[in-house]
């Protein structure tokens, strides 16, 4: 919609025109008119941009991915108090002049008289003269002004004018006894009572002794007391309707009437529309003195609650951040354990404040629960996490006064999650130096290292320092024994117990496998192993036991029909009997004798696939889910290996059929192949594993991509060789193919069978297609699938120590899943632990070794030698002032414990260097007597060197001559 109107701009005439909008409802009827410019943003973008873009056309590629959001926890902490975000004095000076003014202006009255009173130009003598000719209202509203003023010698004169005694201003109805009594007018409220002005006048929304506590005024609040005014009055206002006068003096801050008010007997608990008494303002406020007054009270509870919301002074104080009421509060002996209408406590709402002081008071003087939930089962950890440059700090003392890290709340989220979640390096950091857990996990399955990962990858840096710092150098008190290197595992098992993997495994499906290669994972993975692996023993030897079984049963009983040929030889075409079951077969002799020999071999094996039946139901509850449980490929083959067991047995009919050979045979190669990865994960044999699945892999996506090739040639040679048995159809001619393409050719195909009717054009297309075959598939396909796989296990190679700790992991992992699931009975449960984990008991986390002694073996001297090195590279023990930088430092104050540092790598170095000295002393020992053997040599051949000389010298000399 279009509107113009005529302006003026630097004295010319110009039709301005403005756009607008129209919001239509639903049934068709307009709503508003919208101005085009409140519909721009604050970049004022050029107007056609705007009107483009309501015509736009999206492309539709389906909904948005579901973003991580988390439940705004900042929208739970809300404003629990409603009073001081708004004005706190109703009723001030500015209010009641600029109400006067207006009053005036509306009364078609002059300014300039109230502007004479205030100035003195009006005085007894001349008022009749200057007020000559004024309208009523104009003395009535001067009349209000001078009692506001204190020109109280003017009121007998404004009355003699003809002012009304009761007249108020409509605004806020207040009157000349309201005005006089706020501005703290003796005289003049003295006179107005004498003149018969009604001290409890409510005209609109206060009263005289309302007015008098706004304004500070205990002189004039006393006299209207003595003189009958109800101290119990409330007010009517439309924003503060039902408060008393103590209500008033609390908003104003006025001390004075305060104490006037409780000494006069004021209702100390009296609670206004909302629920909150004159302690609960107070403490809202801030106002500290006036709790002081307040509480000096007899028979006053601190404790006290308000109506609506719940909460106690100590809460709206905490929330608002006044250090000095809080810590006032608590003196008074408030609760801060206790709860609002939303469950919280005032160290919830003090650290939402971000109000570091107010949160070490409350644990300090108050002995705060840091660990209390409210109705979302959120702490004050998780309230604390926000952008203030404080948020570290509060999370910090909280963690210090017994705050736990990992509570999470409703939906699962952690206050790691939230912080993460929000972008918070910071606050994220500081959690990890604590202890957070960064592999918990929210209901919805995402880790907090995931958010992490996203948001502020960074921040993981902290864990790796933990990581080191968990490596240290000890020296023991006895200067005979040799110096330690302590590896505390409690970094990655505090959380896992005894499910001690499950951490690193974590950390490996977020992406963060090279931590593997850190020297404390390393050796917990090799401890672990070494305790597990008897365990994965004796599941392969189960396995080999049962595929052999397996194997023997469908060798015997189906590839050769001998349970048939036994139990119904008589039945039995001469064309079944095989080889193996005939006569001339000692083995076969054997089976057609002793039919039950197969029979007592299927009840074997159905013994053994019982117990694997057992075993994979009860692994199954160490999974989250059944899709997670079939997601795993082996799960998949050891079931179809246990199934095809019961179709292929002769029990039913009492006879096997040629279709269970087939199922047999597959089921044979499932259990190999099964049994091949098994042994494939062993850390020994995984590397070489881990190449033949990689180039498989690459192989399968290889030939798909060039399976147009060779269905174009597996056709063509169908048609060019029609007589030729290799290409009878399509299906064995795709064989063939695959065949040709590993270098079997069979050349044979080329020569024509038919010699005297040559087909001389089909021999030139049956060579020219074999050659382009050759070349294109057997020479080129082959030679790009040999360069992928050597450059696959070249790449294999180089990764070959992390990926075999990878695979490590994931072996282990999945050993858990299964011996820790909780199925087993307690005795046995009891046996597993004790066997298969490294720390039995979660406090028993620190191995201790002896870095410089050679018959250390507990550990492998690589991993060993990785600690060591790290080790001296700490040489102060250091903790993150500010987690929020990666690289911020602080030294510990404590000068014994530098010193300590500084002596266990000095007594390291001196031990490196006194070890290296000795070897020295050896070699330089050698030498020595290999130089006095040397001489002894030299000084017993001198005599016969000498006379040599002497000789070579003769020789020369006669050959001169």
């Amino acid at each position: 919609m279009l509107d113009g109107e005529i302006d003026t701009v630097f004295g010319c005439k110009v039709l301005r025109f403005e756009f607008y909008f129209l919001v239509w409802s639903m049934d068709g009827q307009q709503e508003e008119c919208i101005p085009l410019q409140q519909c721009s943003d604050s970049k004022q973008q050029p107007l056609d941009l705007k009107l483009n873009s309501a015509y736009d056309e999206f492309i539709d590629c389906g909904p948005s991915p579901p973003g991580d959001e988390v439940p705004n926890i900042f929208d739970l902490f809300e404003d629990q108090g409603s009073v001081s975000s708004d004005t706190a004095v109703r009723v001030c000076n500015h209010t009641v002049e600029r109400s006067l003014l207006d009053h005036m202006e509306g009364v078609g009255g002059r300014l300039e008289l109230l502007q004479d009173i205030q100035e003195r130009r009006v005085d007894q003598e001349n008022i009749v003269k200057i007020f000559y000719g004024a309208t009523p209202p104009e003395v009535s509203v001067s009349f209000l002004w001078a009692a506001f003023v204190k020109r109280w010698d003017l009121l007998q004169g404004f009355i003699s004018l003809g002012a009304e005694l009761n007249y108020y201003e409509p605004s806020q109805g207040l009157g000349a006894l309201h005005l006089a009594a706020f501005s703290g007018c003796i005289p003049g409220v003295q006179f107005l009572i004498s003149q018969g002005c009604d001290v409890n006048a409510l005209y609109k929304f206060y009263t005289p002794l309302h007015c008098a506590a706004f304004g500070d005024s205990p002189d004039t609040l006393l006299i209207l007391l003595h003189h009958g005014a109800n101290i119990q009055d409330l007010t009517k206002s439309s924003h503060h309707a039902n408060e008393s006068a103590l209500h008033c003096a609390v908003r104003a801050n006025s001390t004075s009437c305060v104490r006037v008010l409780v000494n006069e007997g004021a209702d100390v608990g009296q609670l206004e529309f909302s629920g909150l008494s004159p302690i609960h303002l107070a403490a809202d406020f801030g106002y500290t003195t006036c709790l002081q007054c307040l509480l000096e009270s007899k028979g006053i509870n601190v404790n006290t609650k308000s109506k609506d919301k719940n909460q106690t002074p100590l809460h709206l104080a905490s929330m608002r951040g006044y250090q000095d009421c809080v810590e006032f509060l608590l003196s008074k002996g408030a609760n801060p354990n206790l709860k609002n209408h939303m469950g919280q406590t005032a160290l919830h709402l003090a650290a939402r404040a971000q109000s570091y002081e107010c949160v070490h008071l409350l644990l300090t003087k108050g002995n705060a629960n840091p660990n209390i939930e409210d109705c979302d089962k959120r702490t004050p950890l998780h309230a604390a996490v926000g952008t203030s440059p404080r948020s570290s700090d509060i999370i910090e003392v909280l963690v210090k006064y017994g705050a736990s890290k990992n509570i999470k709340d409703q939906y699962g989220y952690t206050p790691l999650h939230i912080a993460a979640l929000k972008g918070l390096s910071q606050c994220v950091e500081t959690l990890i130096f604590f202890g957070a857990d960064v592999t918990a996990r929210t209901k919805s399955g995402m880790t907090a290292l995931s958010i992490i990962t996203k948001k502020v990858p960074a921040s993981f840096s902290m864990f790796k320092k933990k990581l080191d710092s968990a490596i240290t150098l000890h020296q023991p008190q006895s200067s005979n024994h040799e110096i330690e290197l302590r590896l505390d595992f409690r970094v990655i098992l505090q959380y896992c117990h005894p499910k001690e993997i499950i951490f690193l495994n974590t950390l490996v499906d977020e992406g963060y496998k090279k931590v593997l290669l850190h020297p404390l994972c390393s050796a917990l993975l090799y401890l672990k192993w070494e305790k597990i692996r008897k365990y994965y023993f004796a599941r392969v030897v189960f396995s080999c036991i049962l595929v052999l079984s397996l194997s023997l049963y469908v060798l015997t009983a189906l590839a050769h029909h001998c349970y048939n040929y036994g139990k119904n030889f008589k039945e039995m075409k001469p064309e079944d009997i095989i080889e193996l079951c005939e006569k001339k077969s000692i083995m076969g002799q054997l089976l057609r004798d002793n039919p039950f020999v197969i029979e007592m071999q299927w009840f074997v094996l159905v013994g053994f696939t019982a117990c694997e039946i057992v075993r994979k139901v009860y692994g199954m509850s160490g999974y989250d889910s059944v899709k997670q449980y079939f997601s795993y490929a082996e799960n998949i083959i050891e079931w179809s290996v246990v199934i095809s067991v019961f179709v292929i047995s002769f029990i039913y009919t009492g006879r096997t059929y040629t279709w269970q050979n087939h199922i047999g045979a597959f089921a044979v190669l499932l259990g190999w192949t099964n049994l091949m990865l098994m042994i494939g994960q062993l850390p020994v044999f995984g590397s070489y594993v881990a190449m033949y699945t990689r180039v498989q892999s690459e192989f399968g996506k290889l030939l798909l991509a060039y399976s147009g090739l060779l269905i174009g040639f597996t056709l063509s040679f169908c048609v060019i060789f029609p007589d030729s048995s290799t290409f009878a159809n399509p299906f064995i001619s795709l064989i063939t193919i695959i065949v040709m393409m590993s270098g079997e050719l069979n050349l044979d195909i080329l020569v024509d069978d038919n010699p005297e009717n040559p087909h001389f054009l089909l021999e030139v297309s049956a060579q020219v297609t074999y050659v382009i075959f050759v070349l294109s598939v057997t020479i080129i396909l082959m030679n790009l699938l040999v360069g992928i796989a050597v450059d696959d296990i070249k790449g294999l190679q180089k990764t070959a120590g992390l990926s075999k700790l990878i695979r490590q992991t994931k072996l282990i992992t999945h050993m858990e899943l299964a011996l820790f699931s909780g199925s087993l009975p307690r005795y046995l449960s009891n046996l597993v632990h004790w066997t298969a984990l490294v720390s039995p008991r979660p406090s028993k986390v620190v191995l201790n070794l002896k870095p410089l002694n050679p018959r250390e073996n507990r550990l492998p001297k690589e991993i060993i030698k990785g600690a060591f090195d790290i080790a001296l590279k700490n040489k102060h023990s250091v903790h993150p002032l500010s987690p929020g930088s990666s690289t911020e430092y602080f030294w510990l104050n404590d000068d014994r414990i530098q010193d300590h540092a500084e002596c266990i790598e000095n007594n390291a170095t001196f031990t490196m260097l006194r070890e290296e000295l000795e070897n020295k002393s050896e070699q330089i020992d050698n030498l020595s007597r290999e130089v006095q053997y040397m001489k002894n040599a030299f000084l017993a051949n001198q005599d016969t060197l000498e006379q040599l000389l002497r000789t070579i010298n003769q020789g020369r000399r006669a050959s001169r001559c």
